[in-house]
């Protein structure tokens, strides 16, 4: 119903967002030249080559190169922060989120293809108005349509008309939402019942069109675009036959899948040749936004290790002279639904620290299946500098480039933590697991353990690339402060 409305109004939407991105490249490429020429007067610098294109058409040229990426980055990431979602249901605080941080995340990935790709180079003053202007159109093109949607809809054009088909509470749910948001362009027609005191009434300001049996004389009285089936678990055969007799006369059908499963999650269907599957995803997540997340994991990673290159040098030197031993510590750790891989640290313990845990267990202070101690015996001088720091987890960058980590996800467990888990612990286990997390900015070990794991079960739920990004941000500040820290 409303996704084929949504399909509906993508091409032109389309259209608009590629004339924004060619308009802004137009003004932010004629801007930056001009500002740069007088920059270059005031403080009488030569503007290099870049003088010559001054003039339209020629200042169009400058950055010609650019704009392949622009445009393959931008309509990524409006197609992953879902802004081709049909516009009339979206609440305008949301179209303001989703495209700026569409923008955002283009910039980021745009500023990272810059530094390890050179010939991409662009002049500063471009990006910085580029984006921001963008934004501002690409929003508006998303303000203005449903406007103009909503005008149609006066007019009575773009309506699908709606018969419900049951009187229960989840039937007059549904009338009461599609009452109250008109915007969709959905009208109910009518109500179907079984009960033959209830025809002719009104409920929920829907009139009560007849039994279900009645239902070919009332589509021969009622413009019906889909019908709504909201029957109960008993009504299943039923359910069979109204759906067959739509098929029939090429009407759509629809029907609420909580009345057969309560506390349904994500549902598709899915056709492998005869057989049809009725999926529920136990983890709803996006394919398309976790190929982005590994996209950006990768991109990032490797920006990091190039920008921390330094560290990876001057650390292992330090290590050396703290304490005998190998640089890293390899520890088998627990990934996604029980994949096993190898973690990467920066030894921060003395040689064979395992050994000895099981002579310290009485000196936990963690609850659950976690082991954490306060002023570690087996932590190393310099050790101690790398736990507070963070500094020790910097080798798993490399775990995020073989893909076994990300840079955001729940912390890797050991495998003797996993047996110890309870059934709903084991949802963490769902996802890639991640370098930082809700637990890292949210206190570490200041939280128990059924703190850590409600807070891992709340990013699952509520993952998104947005999610992250806040994470990813507040990760520094949570670093620094030391808060939790051992």
């Amino acid at each position: 119903m409303i996704r084929e409305q949504e399909q509906y109004f993508t091409p032109p939407l389309l259209f608009l967002d590629i004339l924004s991105i060619i308009i802004s490249y137009g003004i932010c490429t004629f801007l930056s030249l001009k500002i740069m020429a007088f920059g270059s007067r005031l403080f009488n610098v030569p503007l290099y080559p870049k003088i010559a294109y001054l003039e339209f058409p020629y200042y169009l040229n400058c950055y010609v190169h650019l704009l392949p990426l622009l445009f393959i980055v931008l309509f990524i990431f409006l197609y992953l922060f879902n802004c081709y979602r049909f516009l009339t249901i979206q609440k305008t605080v949301s179209i303001l989120q989703r495209t700026a941080f569409s923008c955002l995340f283009s910039s980021v990935i745009f500023l990272a293809f810059m530094v390890i790709y050179y010939p991409l180079r662009a002049d500063l003053c471009f990006i910085l108005i580029y984006f921001p202007l963008v934004w501002i159109l690409i929003t508006g093109n998303r303000l203005c349509l449903p406007l103009f949607i909503r005008y149609e809809h006066g007019k009575g054009n773009f309506i699908r008309y709606l018969l419900i088909i049951g009187t229960n509470e989840k039937a007059l749910g549904a009338c009461r939402l599609f009452n109250a948001h008109p915007e969709w362009g959905i009208r109910v027609v009518g109500l179907l019942t079984d009960d033959k005191s209830e025809v002719g009434k009104k409920l929920c300001n829907c009139p009560v069109a007849g039994l279900i049996t009645d239902l070919l004389a009332v589509l021969e009285n009622n413009v019906v675009d889909c019908i709504l089936f909201a029957g109960g678990i008993h009504n299943l055969q039923q359910l069979s036959s109204l759906a067959l007799r739509c098929n029939i006369e090429g009407i759509d059908f629809a029907f609420d899948a909580s009345t057969i499963l309560e506390n349904v999650g994500n549902i598709f269907v899915e056709r492998l040749d005869t057989i049809s599957l009725f999926v529920l995803k136990g983890v709803p997540h996006s394919p398309q936004k976790l190929f982005l997340k590994r996209l950006i994991d990768i991109l990032l990673s490797v920006s990091l290790i190039i920008l921390f290159l330094p560290i990876f040098i001057i650390l292992p030197i330090l290590i050396k002279r703290d304490s005998p031993g190998p640089i890293l510590f390899r520890q088998e750790r627990v990934g996604k639904n029980g994949r096993r891989f190898i973690m990467y640290k920066f030894r921060s313990m003395v040689m064979d620290a395992d050994k000895y845990q099981d002579d310290l267990l009485h000196l936990n202070e963690m609850d659950g299946p976690v082991f954490k101690i306060t002023n570690d015996p087996r932590i190393t001088r310099f050790g101690n500098f790398l736990r507070i720091s963070s500094l020790d987890e910097f080798p798993q960058l490399f775990n995020v480039l073989k893909g076994e980590m990300s840079l955001v996800g729940p912390r890797p467990p050991i495998h003797a933590e996993v047996q110890q888990y309870r059934p709903w612990d084991k949802k963490r286990l769902s996802v890639t697991p991640g370098i930082t997390c809700l637990w890292q900015v949210n206190g570490r070990n200041e939280t128990t353990f059924d703190e850590w794991m409600k807070l891992d079960q709340q990013y699952i739920e509520n993952w998104s690339l947005t999610l992250d990004f806040k994470i990813l941000l507040r990760t520094p500040p949570a670093v620094f402060s030391r808060r939790g820290a051992r």
